[in-house]
C-alpha cells in the first residue's frame, strides 16, 4: 500500500514538473545588487520564441501579478516564456514603497534588459518580440521604458498606470501601445486616461480619427495607420477598479492578440503590405539616405513593382530585388517617404510614412574649436544638436543656466561657472579639438557626484583615452574631484573629444590637456626679418608646399602661392617649431 501510495504521488510529482521547464524565482547580478525574478518556461518551449513581462504594483508582488494576469496559461498554449520581475524599494510621489520601480533613473531600467539578456542565454528567445506590461506603478514603469527602451521591446501593455514623472512621448522607433483601465479606478484615475492616449497616438503618426466600438462589458477606442503600422488602442472596462483581474474581461488575452502582431521590425509581422525603412533617421548635410522596403504577400502571391516617393515626388519604381533607393545630397531640413507596392493581381498596399531630418554639420561652437594644450569647458559642446553633437535621453533642459535651445543639461554652479548635470547612461557630447602640437597629452577631468556609482568615458576621435571612470561620492554635486590619465600621440590639427556617460548622475566641469613636452611658438624660435624655410601642411597632416620667407611675411607668401583662406599648420625646417596661421578672405 506505501508503495503504490508513494508511487501515484511521484507520478503526480512528475506530471507538475513536465507543466514547466522552469517555474520558480531566478536570481540575477544587476548594478552591482542581487535581484530577482519569476521565470515560467512551457515544457514545450522551442528555439526563437516570444517572452512577456509583467511587472506588479507598489507595494504589490509577482504572486499577485502572476494570480491575477495568468500568464503562463497563455503562455503554455502559444509557447512562450514569461517573467515576473521582482522590486525592490523606492520612492514615488514623495512616497516611499517596499516594492516598486524606478522611475527616475536606469536601474530598473537595466534590470529589464538585464532579465532579456538572462532569458536569451538560457533559452534562445527571440529578441525582436519581448513584451512589457505591468500594474499601477508597473503600468508607469512601462511607459517610463516607452521612452528610454523602445528599440528592446516590440509592444507595449500598461494596465491602470500612467506616465508619472512627465516624461517625452519621443521614443527611439514606433511604438505599438495596449493601455487596459477600469473605469471605476479610483486610485489611478480613468478621468485623463483618453488624453493620455491621444498624445501617445499623435506621436506615432496614427491617423486621429480613432475607430471606437463596445463590447460585452468594455469599449475600444484604437488608433490606426501610424509609422510602421504601429497602433495606438485603449481598451476601457465598464466598472473595474484599481485592480489587474481578468474577470469579465480578459487583460492578458486582449494585450497578447496585440502583441503577437509586432516586432522590434518596422511593420506589422503578420500583416500584408509593404514597409519601409532608412538606413538614418538623422543625416549631415548634404546627406545621403537609403530606402529598404520589404514585402510580406500571402503564398502564391508575389511582387509586380515598388515605387518610392520623397514626399509627393516619385523618387523611383523598382520590380526585382534589392527594393532599395539611395537618395543623396539632401539638404538642411525634414523629408518624408513612403513606399507603394502593388502585386501580381494589380493591388496597391501603402507604407507607413517615414521621415528623416537633414541637421547643418556638425561645428565648433561659436565657430572656436578648444586649442589644445588648455581645457575644454563642458558646457561648450559641439553645434549640430541631437544625435550629431550630443545624444540626450530627453528634450528637457534641466538647467535652465546656458544654451537652454536643446535637451543638453547645463548646471551654472558658480557665478559664470558651468557644468553638464542631470546625466544618465547612453548621453554623450562632442567637443571639437585644435591641437597645436604633435605630442602626447596628460588629462585632467574634474567631475563631482552626490550619489555612489557614477561613472563616464573618454575618447579623441572615437579611440578610448579612458577606461569607465568611476566617480566617487563628493557629497554634493559642486565639489569637483580630480581624475586624470593621457592620450596616445595626436598629431596637430582637429580632432573629435567624446564625453560618454556610463552610469548615471555625474556633473563634470571641465578636462584639462597638458602637453608632455614643452612647446614654443615660432616667433619664439626666429627673428621676424630673417628668411626661413617652412613646410606648410594642411590640418589632415598633408604637406602641400615649402616657401622661404619671413615670420612675418608667411601669410603674405602662402596667398602669393594661391592658397584660400583657412588654416593651416606652418613648421620651420631649421627647428622644427609650428604654429597654425589662419589665412582670412
Amino acid at each position: 500500500m506505501k508503495k503504490a501510495f508513494f508511487l501515484i504521488v511521484a507520478l503526480l510529482l512528475c506530471e507538475v514538473a513536465s507543466a514547466a521547464k522552469f517555474n520558480s524565482l531566478k536570481s540575477i547580478q544587476t548594478g552591482g545588487k542581487n535581484r530577482q525574478y519569476y521565470l515560467y518556461v512551457p515544457n514545450s518551449i522551442t528555439d526563437d520564441r516570444p517572452l512577456v513581462i509583467s511587472c506588479h504594483g507598489m507595494n504589490q508582488d509577482y504572486n499577485y501579478q502572476k494570480e491575477q494576469t495568468q500568464w503562463p496559461n497563455f503562455a503554455d498554449t502559444a509557447n512562450f516564456v514569461v517573467v515576473y520581475p521582482v522590486g525592490i524599494a523606492g520612492t514615488a510621489w514623495g512616497q516611499s514603497f517596499q516594492t516598486g520601480w524606478d522611475l527616475d533613473g536606469m536601474s530598473d531600467v537595466n534590470f529589464i534588459l538585464d532579465i532579456i539578456a538572462d532569458v536569451k542565454k538560457d533559452y534562445n528567445i527571440d529578441e525582436t518580440r519581448v513584451y512589457l506590461s505591468g500594474f499601477s506603478l508597473g503600468g508607469a514603469f512601462t511607459y517610463y521604458m516607452m521612452n528610454k527602451a523602445a528599440d528592446k521591446i516590440a509592444a507595449f501593455g500598461p494596465i491602470s498606470g500612467y506616465n508619472l514623472m512627465g516624461g517625452s512621448t519621443s521614443s527611439s522607433r514606433p511604438i505599438p501601445i495596449c493601455h487596459v483601465h477600469g473605469t471605476a479606478d479610483d486610485i489611478m484615475n480613468y478621468g485623463g486616461i483618453k488624453d493620455n492616449m491621444r498624445k501617445y497616438a499623435q506621436a506615432q503618426n496614427c491617423n486621429m480619427t480613432p475607430i471606437e466600438k463596445t463590447g460585452n462589458g468594455y469599449s475600444e477606442i484604437r488608433y490606426t495607420d501610424g509609422d510602421c503600422e504601429t497602433e495606438v488602442v485603449l481598451y476601457s472596462v465598464n466598472g473595474r477598479g484599481h485592480e489587474p483581474s481578468n474577470n469579465g474581461f480578459n487583460t492578458s488575452q486582449a494585450l497578447w492578440t496585440f502583441f503577437r502582431q509586432y516586432t522590434t521590425a518596422c511593420g506589422k509581422a503578420a500583416s500584408t503590405g509593404v514597409s519601409l525603412s532608412l538606413s538614418e533617421n538623422i543625416g549631415e548635410a548634404p546627406a545621403t539616405v537609403t530606402l529598404s522596403a520589404k514585402a510580406t504577400l500571402p503564398d502564391g502571391a508575389s511582387v509586380k513593382s515598388i515605387e518610392f516617393y520623397q514626399g509627393s515626388k516619385l523618387l523611383e519604381t523598382l520590380t526585382n530585388e534589392p527594393f532599395e533607393v539611395t537618395v543623396q545630397d539632401l539638404e538642411i531640413g525634414k523629408y518624408e517617404f513612403s513606399a507603394v507596392m502593388v502585386d501580381n493581381e494589380g493591388k496597391s498596399y501603402n507604407s507607413a510614412k517615414k521621415n528623416f531630418e537633414v541637421k547643418a554639420p556638425q561645428a565648433p561652437y561659436k565657430g572656436i574649436a578648444s586649442d589644445l594644450p588648455g581645457a575644454v569647458e563642458m558646457e561648450n559642446y559641439d553645434e549640430g544638436g541631437e544625435g550629431m553633437a550630443f545624444h540626450d535621453s530627453d528634450e528637457v533642459d534641466e538647467g535652465k543656466a546656458f544654451r537652454t535651445e536643446d535637451g543638453v543639461d547645463i548646471e551654472e554652479f558658480a557665478t559664470g561657472k558651468y557644468a553638464l548635470g542631470w546625466t544618465k547612461k547612453g548621453e554623450w557630447v562632442e567637443y571639437t579639438l585644435n591641437v597645436l602640437f604633435e605630442d602626447t597629452y596628460n588629462w585632467t577631468a574634474y567631475a563631482a557626484s552626490g550619489s555612489d556609482g557614477s561613472s563616464f568615458k573618454l575618447y579623441i576621435d572615437d579611440k578610448a583615452i579612458s577606461e569607465s571612470i568611476s566617480v566617487k561620492n563628493s557629497g554634493d554635486w559642486k565639489t569637483f574631484k580630480e581624475y586624470t590619465g593621457k592620450t596616445g600621440e595626436l598629431a596637430p590639427g582637429k580632432h573629435i573629444l567624446k564625453v560618454e556617460i556610463l552610469a548615471d548622475y555625474v556633473n563634470i566641469d571641465k578636462v584639462e590637456f597638458e602637453s608632455e613636452h614643452e612647446h614654443v611658438g615660432l616667433s619664439e624660435a626666429s627673428s621676424n626679418d630673417v628668411e626661413t624655410a617652412y613646410e606648410i601642411y594642411s590640418l589632415q597632416g598633408t604637406l602641400l608646399t615649402t616657401l622661404t620667407s619671413t615670420e612675418a611675411g608667411v601669410e603674405g607668401a602662402l596667398q602669393n602661392k594661391g592658397f584660400r583662406a583657412g588654416t593651416y599648420l606652418v613648421k620651420a625646417q631649421s627647428t622644427g617649431l609650428s604654429k597654425l596661421v589662419v589665412l582670412k578672405k
